[in-house]
């Protein structure tokens, strides 16, 4: 099987790559058939420099979600992913690093989550992230329209608390004033003269 899927990709080939592969053969043994993973390493090695190789791994390595959704990291993260080499030769590891590079909220919300292969976790990044915005979109329809309109309201009831309060103590010491002045005097004294009490 993995021969066959060698020899069907050689004859697949074409321009430089097929010139590669003609001189490359060319330089086997007779009768010689490459399983998968042999042309892959030969093919890489050839046209794909060492160089560029290291640079992608650390671009791969250093992948974050950032302001992306979880399908813009995650379609990222499948390019660059053919780089990872040893970092994702297992599906564990490949799901390993596509959770460290999630943002951190979604990272917290699915951490107690295991999930079979790669795609689940794909999947139930997806609609987490999907719950988190419709959570977000509903909170804000319900949240009262100019927020800075509730600060005079707090201010104004707490004015008129004080001012129903000064009144009373008013309306009280006018009262007392007004008793204990008709039962002294005789006389009442003027309301107007208490209201800088």
């Amino acid at each position: 099987m993995e021969m066959d899927k060698a020899a069907f990709a050689t004859q697949q080939l074409g321009g430089p790559a097929k010139i590669w592969w003609v001189n490359h053969k060319a330089l086997l043994p007779a009768g010689t058939r490459l399983s998968w993973d042999e042309f892959v390493v030969a093919f890489k090695a050839h046209h794909i420099p060492t160089s560029l190789m290291r640079r992608k791994m650390a671009e791969f390595l250093a992948l974050k979600q950032g302001n992306n959704t979880v399908l813009q990291y995650a379609q990222t993260f499948n390019q660059l992913a053919q780089y990872g080499g040893f970092h994702v030769d297992t599906d564990e590891k490949k799901q390993d690093c596509f959770r460290r590079g999630l943002s951190r909220k979604l990272q917290d919300k699915l951490a107690l989550t295991t999930c079979n292969n790669f795609t689940e976790l794909v999947n139930k990044a997806i609609t987490q992230e999907d719950a988190t915005l419709a959570h977000k979109a509903d909170k804000k329809r319900k949240a009262p329209v100019g927020s800075s309109s509730n600060a005079p309201q707090r201010y104004k009831l707490v004015h008129t608390a004080k001012q129903k309060f000064q009144t009373a103590l008013r309306s009280r010491a006018v009262g007392w004033l007004d008793h204990h002045s008709n039962s002294s005097s005789g006389h009442p004294v003027s309301r107007h003269s208490s209201r800088g009490l």
